[in-house]
Parts: structure tokens; C-alpha cells; sequence
């Protein structure tokens, strides 16, 4: 789907395709299309930034909570949940670039109150550490911290410092891990919404 820079696409939950998000607006940044939830109100926002391979949903009972308090948004980065694919790897100048414009563009008030949880935390980190006038601030939630390759074992290091996203997992790994991940989370999100 084509979507023109600052354009709002509200989904309409009852004629949504099987790919469309159960809830939010998907805004053109320009990157490409990113979707944004909010709920509540409140003068403070809280936003959401999800755990790496993790996006906005992955969070639907805290929001809903924070929600009774104040605006509580919830998104997908590029390349994560209901927003565009995005190429690999991201830089967090990046990523923090698109949560601003994502942000203006829906008209989320600042400064707001950043969750970051593990790489999520990163993001939160870098984009007050860019913006501080944005963010009143900082919760982090098991976060990922911008030094943390000079902490791992070497072979572990020279992993992560290696990786591009030419290297691919074999089949039967990736569906093993899909076995594996389907059967945890139709556990842990059995009690959530079955739109979620």
C-alpha cells in the first residue's frame, strides 16, 4: 500500500484485510508507513517503544492501563509489526528520526514520558538524549544499553558486530522457532482481546 508523507489511513476494523493492524492509524513518515495507537487522555503522554523483534500490541495490557491515566500511544517501528518492511540494519539516528516525525504527524503532545523496553530502551536513551525537549521521562524496562558489545564474550561480540541481514537462518531452525513462538504466546495472550 502507497502511502503520501503525513497521510493518516484509518483502519476501519470491520472491513480490514487479514494484514491490517485490529487497532490504529497507519502515518506516512518518510520512511514509509508506520502505525500508531493511542488511548486515554491526559496532558503527559506515554509512549511505547517495544523490544527488538517485539511492536506495539506486545504491550496492550500496560497501555490499556496507563490509558486510564493519560494518553497512552503505542507503534511499530519500520520493520516491525504493522508498519512498512524496513532494509536493514537501522541506524537508532534513524529510528529516532521516524518516532519524531511519527509523532508530529499524529499530534502526540510533548514532552511525553518514553518506555523503553530492552532495545526499546536504547531508542528511548538516544532519542532523549537528541530531543530532550520532547521527553519529561524515561522508564526503561530491562534495556539494552549502547555498550554492551564491550561487555560480551569475544565470540559472542564478533557475532553481533558481524551480522548483516544476508545471513538467514536455515528453514527448519526458522520453523522450529515458529512452532516454538506460536505455542508460547497463544499461552501468555490468552486472556487478551481476540482482535489483538
Amino acid at each position: 500500500m502507497a502511502v503520501a508523507k503525513g497521510a493518516a489511513i484509518v483502519v476501519d476494523v470491520d472491513a480490514q484485510a487479514v494484514a491490517e493492524p485490529p487497532w490504529g492509524t497507519r502515518w506516512g513518515v518518510s520512511g514509509g508507513s508506520m502505525l500508531l495507537h493511542r488511548s486515554g487522555s491526559g496532558d503527559v503522554p506515554v509512549v511505547w517503544l517495544a523490544g527488538g523483534g517485539m511492536f506495539g500490541l506486545y504491550y496492550w495490557n500496560v497501555h490499556r492501563l496507563a490509558a486510564q491515566f493519560t494518553t497512552s500511544v503505542v507503534y511499530d517501528r519500520l520493520g516491525t509489526g504493522w508498519s512498512d518492511p524496513a532494509e536493514l540494519p537501522r541506524s537508532s539516528i534513524k529510528v529516532t528520526d521516524d518516532l519524531r516525525e511519527l509523532l508530529d504527524l499524529a499530534g502526540v503532545a510533548r514532552p511525553c514520558v518514553l518506555v523503553g523496553h530492552s532495545l526499546g530502551g536504547l531508542y528511548a536513551r538516544h532519542f532523549a538524549k537528541r530531543f530532550p525537549d520532547d521527553v519529561a521521562g524515561l522508564v526503561l524496562a530491562d534495556p539494552t544499553h549502547e555498550d554492551v558489545v564491550d561487555y560480551l564474550p569475544p565470540e559472542a561480540a564478533q557475532r553481533l558486530t558481524s551480522w548483516t541481514s544476508d545471513i538467514a537462518l536455515p528453514p527448519e531452525q526458522i520453523d522450529a522457532m515458529r512452532t516454538t513462538y506460536r505455542t508460547v504466546f497463544a499461552t501468555a495472550l490468552a486472556q487478551w482481546p481476540e482482535k489483538v
